[in-house]
C-alpha cells in the first residue's frame, strides 16, 4: 500500500471537523446530536468486520475480558450488580460496550459532563457503559488551580493547591502519594482558598471518597478516579471504570498490538503519511504536532508505544527489531522482550504474560483510542481534544487496516461558577483608555481642562487646521503641526500617568474577571447539586 504522504489526483483531501467549546454558560457541544447516538451505535455494529477474519473474535473476546475486568475493578469500591446482570444476559456472553475515557485528574466541569452523558445514553441502549481511565498519560501537576478573591482589592486570582509534594512528570499509574497528611487535608485547603466564592464545593464529599481510595491503592491516579467515580455513584450514575493499565494486560490487546508490530514498516508509512496529510490540512509546520513521526534508527523501528516500570517510571519510546520469525520490543536502554513466532496465539499469550511491575508496555494516545474503538466498544464518546486528534486516527485506520473506522461522538459543556457574570465592559474601557492615551500625543489640546497648556499653541494649531495646504506643499505644515503637538503633549505627563494607572487597574480587573468566568475550573470546586442540575438540563434539552 502506498504511503499517504502524497495525495494522488483521484484521492480527495480529507476534511477535518473543527470542534470548539461552547461559549454560553450552561451550553454543550454534542456532535453528532444526542438523538443520533442510537443510529451511530447500530451503524458501527453493522460495519463489515469480516474483511480480516480475526476481527469478530477479537472484538468478542476483547470486550468480554474488558467487562469482566471492569466489574472486578469497580466492585472494589462500589456496587456492580447491575452490570453483572446485563453481562449475564448477553447471548454466549456477548456484550456491547459504550465507552468514554479521560486522564484520572480533577478535570474541569465541562469534561465531567461526558460521564453523565455516558450514563444517560446507556439507559437508552443495550450496552454496558465503561469509562477508560487513561493512567499512562503524564501527570502535569499534583494539584489544581483554585480561584481566590483578595479581601482588600476584591480581585480574583489563581492559587495552586496541591494534594502532594514534589513535581509530576511521570504517568499517573506511577504517581505514588508521598505526603499522606497533605493529601488528606486537600479538601480543607481548597475550601479555605475558595473562601466565600463558592458555598459547599463538592471537593468535600469527593475527598471523603479519596481518603478511602488512597488507603486501597496509594497511587494518585487510582485514588482520584475512584473518588470521582464513587461520587458519581452517590448521584445515581451507573457506569463501570477500568484503568488503561489493566485493560492492556489482556491477550486481546496483545493480539491487536502484534498485528501492528508484525507489519510495522507499513504501519509507519500509514502513520507518518496520515500525520503529514493532517498537518497539511491544518497548516501545521511543526513535525511534532499533532504527533511526532515514528522514526527508524540503526535497524530499529519506533512504535507508538511507551515502556516504563516501577524502578524507572519515566516513559521511554518503544523500539522494534524485526527478525525472520521473531521480533524484539525494547526501550534501547536495558528493557527488552523477545517474541517468537509473533503471529501465533502463543506469542500473544506470552506478550500479555510478560507485563509486570518492571516491564509495562502502554499505547500512545492514537493507539489507545484505536484499540478502544475497533475492539473494545461499539461507540466511543470523545472530548474536544480527543475528537480533534482521532480524526487522524481515522486516517490511519483506513490506510493500515483497510476498513471504515467506526463513528464516534464529541461532547463537552461550559459550566461557570455560580454567580459568575461575564462582563465585556472592561474590554471596552481599555479601548477608550488607549484612545485617550493616543490623544495625549495627537490631540493634546482636548486635555486643556486637565492641564496647563499654552492657549497660543492651541490657537496656532487651530489656524493650521483651518488652512491646510494643497497636496505636495504640506511638508512644512506637517512639521509645524507635529512641533505644536509635541509642545502641548509635554505638559500632559500627569494626565498620561493617570491614564496608564487606569489602564493597569483595568487590566487587573480583566484578569480577575477571566479567572471568575473561566470554563476550566475543576468540577470539584462546584456545588454538586448545581452541577448535576446543569447537566440534567443540558441532557434534557439535547434529548428533545
Amino acid at each position: 500500500m502506498p504511503s499517504l504522504s502524497i495525495q494522488s489526483s483521484s484521492q480527495p483531501e480529507p476534511s477535518f471537523r473543527a470542534y470548539r467549546a461552547p461559549s454560553a454558560d450552561g451550553s454543550a457541544l454534542i456532535e453528532p446530536k444526542l438523538a443520533q447516538a442510537s443510529k451511530l451505535w447500530h451503524d458501527n455494529r453493522s460495519l463489515d468486520w469480516t474483511r480480516r477474519g480475526w476481527w469478530p473474535e477479537l472484538r468478542r473476546s476483547g470486550r468480554r475480558q474488558l467487562v469482566r475486568d471492569a466489574i472486578h475493578y469497580t466492585s472494589a469500591y462500589r456496587s456492580t450488580s447491575w452490570a453483572e446482570a446485563i453481562a449475564s444476559d448477553g447471548p454466549d456472553g456477548e456484550v456491547s460496550v459504550l465507552m468514554a475515557g479521560h486522564q484520572p485528574e480533577l478535570f474541569h466541569a465541562g469534561v465531567w459532563f461526558k460521564n453523565f452523558a455516558l450514563d444517560r445514553l446507556a439507559c437508552t441502549l443495550p450496552v454496558i457503559p465503561v469509562n477508560l481511565i487513561v493512567d499512562n498519560d503524564v501527570a502535569m501537576r499534583r494539584g489544581i488551580r483554585v480561584p481566590s478573591v483578595n479581601g482588600d482589592t476584591g480581585l480574583a486570582r489563581y492559587e495552586l493547591v496541591s494534594f502532594d509534594r514534589g513535581t509530576a512528570g511521570i504517568p499517573y499509574e506511577q504517581l505514588v502519594i508521598g505526603d499522606r497528611e497533605q493529601f488528606n487535608q486537600f479538601d480543607r485547603h481548597v475550601k479555605h482558598t475558595l473562601g466565600s466564592l463558592v458555598q459547599d464545593p463538592c471537593v468535600v464529599p469527593l475527598w471523603s471518597h479519596a481518603r478511602q481510595a488512597i488507603g486501597r491503592c496509594g497511587v494518585a491516579g487510582c485514588a482520584l478516579a475512584q473518588a470521582r467515580h464513587s461520587l458519581e455513584a452517590d448521584v445515581g450514575l451507573r457506569t463501570l471504570e477500568i484503568p488503561l493499565s489493566v485493560a492492556v494486560r489482556s491477550i486481546a490487546f496483545a493480539k491487536f498490538l502484534l498485528a501492528i508490530l508484525c507489519e510495522l514498516p507499513r504501519f509507519q508509512d500509514c502513520y507518518n503519511g496520515s500525520a503529514s496529510v493532517y498537518r497539511h490540512a491544518h497548516g501545521i509546520r511543526s513535525t511534532a504536532h499533532p504527533v511526532p513521526n515514528l522514526a527508524q534508527k540503526e535497524g530499529w523501528l519506533e512504535a507508538p508505544l511507551w515502556i516504563y516500570g516501577d524502578e524507572s517510571p519515566q516513559r521511554r519510546a518503544a523500539w522494534i527489531r524485526l527478525g525472520d520469525n521473531s521480533l524484539v520490543i525494547s526501550d534501547r536502554q536495558g528493557r527488552e522482550c523477545v517474541v517468537e513466532d509473533p503471529r501465533s496465539d502463543a506469542a500473544a499469550a506470552k506478550l500479555a504474560a510478560a507485563q509486570c511491575h518492571q516491564w509495562k508496555i502502554r499505547p500512545r494516545a492514537l493507539i489507545t483510542t484505536m484499540y478502544s474503538r475497533l475492539v473494545l466498544s461499539d461507540l466511543f464518546l470523545h472530548g474536544i481534544g480527543g475528537g480533534k486528534y482521532d480524526q487522524l486516527g481515522d486516517q490511519i485506520i483506513r490506510a493500515f487496516f483497510e476498513i471504515a473506522p467506526p463513528s464516534f461522538m464529541v461532547m463537552s459543556a461550559t459550566i461557570r461558577l455560580p454567580g459568575s457574570k461575564p462582563d465585556t465592559g472592561f474590554v471596552q474601557q481599555e479601548s477608550e483608555i488607549r484612545r485617550r492615551l493616543r490623544d495625549t500625543v495627537f490631540q493634546p489640546e482636548t486635555f486643556a481642562d486637565q492641564a496647563s497648556i499654552d492657549s497660543s499653541l492651541i490657537g496656532h494649531k487651530r489656524d493650521l487646521l483651518n488652512e491646510i495646504p494643497s497636496r505636495g506643499q504640506k511638508r512644512d505644515w506637517h512639521l509645524e503641526l507635529n512641533r505644536l503637538n509635541q509642545r502641548m503633549s509635554d505638559a500632559l505627563d500627569d494626565v498620561r500617568h493617570g491614564l496608564l494607572a487606569e489602564l493597569q487597574a483595568n487590566r487587573l480587573h480583566q484578569a480577575s474577571q477571566a479567572v471568575l468566568n473561566s470554563r476550566e475550573h475543576s468540577f470539584c470546586l462546584f456545588p454538586l447539586e448545581y452541577l448535576t442540575q446543569a447537566y440534567e438540563q443540558i441532557l434534557s434539552r439535547a434529548s428533545r
